[in-house]
């Protein structure tokens, strides 16, 4: 293992599966990965390790499945039961993938029946020195050993003075320390003083689990706990997990090394629409939910984008809780969907989950399971509401949407909604906080008839609408309406077509009569040009007359000037010869 941040830095060491963290503390790996990762690299090596919990915990298993990986990296194993038969240890081994029954048969592990006989009457003082003693004969001296005590609180609580219990758990620890076995203490507790033999194991031991088994909302659950490790660094948190055919299984609980990119690249919906009111589409890795009531089209907007990434080359997985793939892919081919080419291309794996009651932690399992086997880059939960608001389903959607992440899947989840309108847009579990994108949507009823409304509630780093779009499903496939707004209300479905009609028509009306407004204006246009044009020579006529006029009137002044000049120049000849003669 790598070291990252939060991590204890893990060294393998030997063939044995001890591996040494930085405290130098050897440890064994239990074959438990997730527990592994939380203790920092397994159980303390030849040291007490007690493993506390109710019935039906998974105490046994856990020490069981910790023995068989002990003994696969080459140790030695014994198997000591206070409370089964060894042919019922043989059978619980046998009932997991662990091949643990060829380990009996060559020997390797060894099964040792500690039970006490009915008939048997106790007398005189009790003590497990025998026990050891058949113990160190069966443990191998050539290789390291690993000792299981299964249900010791069974032999111990037949001694009832406190004082010879704490004798027998500090006869166990010394035998423990002389052998440098790895012992697991399996034993019940139960509510008691502060000097009973539980409160001594668990003190003596050097490493304490708490496994835990209970109900919520009627399912199951389980989850562990890391109670006491003595100098190493470890997990505190209790963490869930699950019982399945590899045995007990945990979820790695911090972020693996090398993870974690983010990506700036848009991924498309599908619908053109979508995309530009998301400002290009989804980012590469992130987390999306479609909520809303009953059939809005969340798992036809989910199909959707199963299709476009196929159709982009990349492999993707589908989970369905409420429909089979058959009945998902014959609903979306109604809308222009063809997902049975992509199942057939082996791009798209659709898995169908109908009907399931596990608890929430055996369903993350499962999908994790299904991420690791098929590696998809796109994911559709359909939907995760079947998880709902209690703290072990958030829990589990939360790891998984950081598997997700940590993956680099981009996933997609819709979520139906406890109430069909309202501010009731909280989902189940409590998924809208956790995703990087919430699209919600609904219904809305307007002149007799339901309409699809789709809203961008959040994208985070995006700059997106805030407007209710119409969502539209036909056979040609989806499609998003430009948005249509009237008198400050978005009108959708009928109204809206009405109202466009109306106002198509009005449009129509206005355009007639700007048509009639312009026709009279061209006409007054043209018969004023037709005047101004008569005016115009009439006015150039005026002018020319007017010149004439003025040319006669200097011709009639020039005349009368010329003919005064003649009448003068007469009158002066003929006066002059009369002044002659009158002086003569």
């Amino acid at each position: 293992m790598r070291k990252s941040e939060g991590e204890v830095h893990i060294i393998p060491t030997e063939t044995t599966g001890a591996v040494r963290g930085d405290l130098g503390i050897a440890k064994l790996s239990t074959g438990i990965e997730g527990f592994d990762h939380m203790s920092g690299g397994g159980l303390p090596r030849g040291r007490i390790t007690a493993v506390t919990g109710g019935a039906g915990a998974g105490k046994t298993v856990f020490s069981m499945q910790s023995m068989t990986n002990f003994v696969k990296n080459g140790g030695d194993a014994v198997f000591v039961s206070f409370e089964q038969s060894p042919r019922s240890v043989l059978e619980a081994l046998s009932t997991f993938a662990w091949d643990a029954g060829a380990l009996v048969d060559e020997g390797r592990i060894q099964i040792i029946d500690a039970r006490l006989r009915s008939d048997i009457v106790l007398s005189g003082v009790f003590d497990i020195g025998g026990l050891l003693a058949s113990i160190t004969g069966a443990v191998s001296s050539s290789s390291p050993a690993c000792v299981v005590f299964d249900g010791i609180d069974a032999l111990l609580t037949l001694l009832d003075q406190p004082s010879l219990q704490r004798a027998e758990l500090l006869r166990l620890q010394e035998y423990a320390e002389s052998l440098s076995s790895t012992v697991i203490v399996t034993l019940k507790l139960r509510p008691g003083s502060a000097d009973s033999f539980e409160d001594i194991a668990l003190y003596m031991a050097d490493c304490v689990l708490e496994l835990e088994r209970g109900t919520e909302e009627g399912l199951a659950t389980r989850n562990l706990r890391i109670q006491k490790y003595r100098s190493s660094a470890h997990a505190q948190s209790r963490v869930p997990f699950i019982m399945s055919d590899h045995g007990i299984e945990i979820a790695t609980i911090a972020p693996l090394p090398g993870h974690g990119d983010v990506s700036h690249e848009r991924l498309l919906t599908g619908i053109p629409r979508l995309d530009a009111m998301l400002g290009g589409g989804f980012f590469r890795g992130s987390s999306s939910l479609f909520s809303g009531a009953p059939g809005t089209a969340k798992t036809t907007l989910g199909s959707m984008f199963l299709h476009a990434a196929c159709e982009a080359g990349e492999p993707a997985l589908g989970i369905f809780f409420d429909e089979s793939p058959a009945e998902i892919i014959r609903n979306v081919a109604s809308v222009g969907i063809d997902l049975s080419s992509q199942v057939a291309s082996g791009r798209l794996i659709l898995h169908g989950m109908v009907d399931r009651t596990a608890g929430p932690d055996e369903l993350v399992h499962e999908i994790a399971e299904k991420i690791r086997l098929h590696r998809p880059r796109h994911l559709l939960i359909d939907p995760v509401s079947i998880f709902t608001n209690a703290p072990s389903a958030q829990n589990a959607v939360r790891r998984l949407i950081q598997l997700c992440k940590r993956e680099a899947i981009t996933v997609v989840m819709t979520s139906l909604l406890d109430r069909l309108a309202g501010e009731g847009e909280a989902t189940r579990s409590y998924v809208s906080t956790l995703c990087d994108n919430w699209i919600h949507l609904s219904y809305l009823i307007q002149a007799g008839e339901r309409n699809r409304g789709l809203t961008i509630v959040k994208s985070r780093g995006t700059a997106h609408s805030n407007q209710v779009a119409e969502l539209l499903l036909d056979d040609t496939g989806i499609s998003i309406a430009d948005v249509y707004a009237e008198d400050g209300a978005v009108l959708m479905g009928s109204l809206r077509w009405q109202k466009e009609r109306l106002n198509e028509q009005a449009l129509q009306k206005e355009r007639s009569e700007s048509d009639r407004v312009e026709r009279e204006m061209l006409r007054s246009i043209e018969e004023l040009e037709l005047r101004q044009s008569s005016m115009t020579q009439e006015l150039f006529d005026r002018r020319q007359d007017l010149v004439r006029l003025r040319e006669q009137a200097r011709e009639v002044q020039q005349i009368e000037e010329a003919r005064r000049g003649a009448m003068l120049r007469r009158r002066g000849g003929e006066t002059a010869p009369d002044r002659k003669q009158g002086a003569d």
